[in-house]
């Protein structure tokens, strides 16, 4: 197993195991737009300064990515790296694939000068287990996400 930078050519790959994470996301009740996942991965392959994309690869099979860009605080001018995607086929989580993801991720940050790590768990996919991992790796966990979908029956204004 490897962990390397995306490229254009893994897109039509990408593209599949971001389908298989759509489905199993809080995000599923949304449509999946092919063409939108492959401007993002786009995005992340040729501006690597400010986005990135990291894969996971078994074989020639690949089996995890995390895509992350940076952006500035509101309040100041440092940078902060945040998550965008991070998805692990089911059979390679709680193996080295997720470690091996983050500490890119992370390596990447540092690199560009970011003060800051954020990773999210805005799927609803084992929050506990994610949460759990995210501290071993060192992140603590501060708030959390509230949402509400807007185009169901019964919302509330």
């Amino acid at each position: 197993m490897i962990i390397r930078p995306a490229t254009l050519e893994d897109a039509p790959a990408l593209i599949e195991v971001l389908a298989a994470m759509h489905c199993e996301s809080a995000y599923a009740f949304l449509p999946f737009d092919r063409g939108k996942v492959a401007d993002e991965i786009r995005a992340c392959v040729t501006n690597p300064e400010s986005q990135c994309g990291f894969v996971a690869q078994c074989d020639a099979r690949i089996i995890g990515v995390l895509g992350g860009y940076l952006g500035e605080y509101f309040f100041c001018r440092e940078r902060v790296a945040s998550d965008m995607v991070f998805y692990v086929e089911p059979s390679f989580r709680g193996t080295l694939v997720p470690f091996r993801l983050v500490r890119a991720f992370r390596e990447w940050a540092r690199a560009r000068g970011a003060a800051e790590l954020c990773l999210g768990i805005s799927t609803d996919v084992h929050p506990e287990r994610t949460g759990k991992f995210y501290e071993l790796m060192g992140l603590k966990f501060v708030g959390g996400n509230y949402k509400q979908r807007l185009n169901e029956n019964g919302d509330r204004n």
